[in-house]
């Protein structure tokens, strides 16, 4: 009887109160709650958008740039085919408008991925608020807003920010559907199950993560028998349609018979430029087939560590150990998030720095509740540390995001060594060519009539030495038998974190001179091009055989 007449009392509580648990509805936002969320966004904005331009195209921001240009003119093959078209339909509508107001193209391109930024820190705030109350909500939203990892990756034009934006709607509805069925709401946990397919969906038209997809289901299955919630067989079946039919509506490139061509030489490796990446100090292979002898399943655990700061990093690892104590639906909700995240990126041997935007929320979330359970126990008995708490987490985030713009990629926390170890552990993610447009402007204003630019990235080179009013350089690629082949001087271009198997032996070669130029980064050399004579050769021992052009 004791635990019956504590029913609807624990429903009519507000949300707050049992936090973690998804039962009853949400407490509102509080009016000085809104104000706070709204300015939030905005400061997110400012530092997404802000000098947008500042870095050149990165080689896989250009595909897309090349992409949209190509849906102006009605064609929607060529490269890049193995992404969907969610992202390029999107960067296609900012070129209408940008093009119109004289916007660089890297604005452009990269203006969709910096506004869904700006919307992810809203949901952020919805969905911490779901799981853990609206202080937690707020908290985790000021982290996003600010998190100057989480800034960095979101303003370069990559499927992974749109990818974890749907991840995270997609969950805010699967929070939202057990605590409607747990209330005995059927039509409300019908229609948030309908949101969440049509958040799938969008998901998958952001990026081909299929392997993402059971979530939900490790999810389900983990809360099913402590809950009301349940889901038919037939439901789960309607739910995938859905799914599917907003991914084909959105992202029909895969029913053109090019795409699967391009899918067979993609998947079989002929796509594959480098297939490698330096990562701690050393080259690993890097393609999904090396499994774990590939780049190691440590990987997104030392990026965790070193590129949030050391306070969300203690509070998070806090709020992962009350996650794994308590473990009601709402943490539950989180680690299955993780666990299915982190095992199957850790087990690809194919890792990349920017896959981690769509797990890093989940660290932001659960810094956010851990800080809230330790400033609502100290403001009862000293609210002014409780307020210096409140500003303290995310200002620790902002200030380094203050600290490194526009290069907000280049943080590395105090626990990983600081910013001079940025070309020690993931220089390839974290510069993403950085520096490689002015190195190729300098070439375009000072080479020679026909002379040879050899480059790991021979797209943007030929996208901005035809801007510099340079098409007549030679384009190829730093390998052997390849580059400086034409008879013509020969300049050779570096860029810090583009070393592979394919020239390790050029780079370690060209180290023993002098370079000819060397654009720098925050103190750091990031871009070093070397000036070849005919008969000259990057890598050792290639005999003097010209491949005229």
């Amino acid at each position: 009887m004791d635990g019956l007449s504590q029913t609807p009392e624990r429903q009519a509580r507000p949300r707050d109160a049992v936090a973690g648990e998804l039962r009853g509805p949400v407490a509102p936002w509080t009016t000085a709650a809104r104000v706070a969320l709204a300015l939030l966004v905005l400061a997110g904005l400012w530092l997404r958008l802000r000098g947008l331009a500042a870095e050149g195209f990165a080689d896989d921001e250009v595909h897309k740039w090349l992409a949209a240009n190509r849906y102006l003119q009605g064609t929607f093959s060529g490269d890049d085919v193995e992404h969907p078209m969610l992202m390029k339909w999107l960067i296609t509508g900012a070129l209408l408008i940008g093009q119109r107001l004289g916007w660089a193209p890297e604005t452009i391109t990269r203006l969709p991925n910096a506004l869904a930024g700006g919307l992810s820190i809203l949901v952020v705030a919805q969905l911490g608020r779901r799981l853990f109350g609206r202080a937690a909500g707020l908290m985790a939203a000021a982290l996003a807003a600010c998190s100057v990892t989480l800034v960095g990756y979101q303003r370069v034009a990559k499927e992974d920010t749109l990818l974890g934006l749907f991840l995270m709607l997609l969950l805010w509805c699967l929070a939202e559907a057990l605590a409607a069925a747990d209330d005995a709401r059927p039509l409300d946990q019908r229609r948030w199950e309908l949101r969440g397919g049509l958040a799938l969906g969008g998901m998958l038209a952001s990026k081909y993560f299929f392997f993402l997809t059971p979530i939900p289901v490790l999810f389900y299955l983990w809360v099913r028998r402590d809950t009301g919630w349940r889901v038919p067989f037939k439901r789960w079946f309607q739910l995938a349609l859905i799914a599917l039919a907003l991914l084909l509506a959105v992202s029909w490139s895969p029913l053109l018979p090019s795409t699967w061509e391009y899918a067979r030489s993609y998947t079989t490796g002929q796509q594959t430029v480098h297939g490698s990446l330096f990562f701690m100090g050393r080259i690993y292979h890097n393609l999904v087939e090396y499994g774990l002898k590939g780049t190691p399943p440590w990987f997104y655990l030392v990026f965790a560590f070193v590129k949030l700061t050391p306070a969300t990093v203690a509070f998070a690892l806090g709020g992962l150990g009350l996650a794994l104590i308590q473990r009601r639906p709402a943490h539950k909700l989180v680690l299955s998030w993780m666990v299915v995240w982190f095992f199957v990126h850790s087990l690809s041997g194919s890792k990349w720095g920017r896959f981690f935007i769509s797990v890093l929320p989940a660290f932001l979330l659960l810094a956010g509740y851990a800080s809230a359970v330790l400033i609502s126990r100290v403001r009862a008995f000293n609210p002014a540390l409780a307020a210096a708490l409140i500003l303290a987490l995310p200002g620790a985030e902002a200030l380094a995001a203050i600290e490194h713009a526009p290069h907000y990629r280049l943080y590395i926390s105090p626990l990983g060594g600081g910013d001079s170890n940025i070309t020690w552990y993931f220089p390839h993610c974290d510069y993403f060519d950085a520096g490689f447009r002015e190195a190729v402007q300098y070439v375009a204003a000072h080479a020679e009539p026909g002379a040879e630019l050899a480059t790991e990235i021979d797209w943007p080179a030929k996208l901005y030495a035809e801007r510099a009013g340079r098409s007549d350089l030679i384009q190829t690629l730093n390998r052997r038998g390849r580059a400086c082949r034409s008879g013509k001087v020969c300049y050779v271009v570096v860029q810090t974190g583009r070393w592979y198997f394919l020239n390790e032996a050029a780079v370690a070669n060209l180290a023993g001179r002098e370079p000819w130029h060397v654009e720098r980064i925050r103190g750091e050399d990031v871009v070093k091009v070397y000036r070849l004579l005919p008969g000259e050769f990057p890598f050792p021992g290639e005999s003097a055989v010209v491949l005229h052009q």
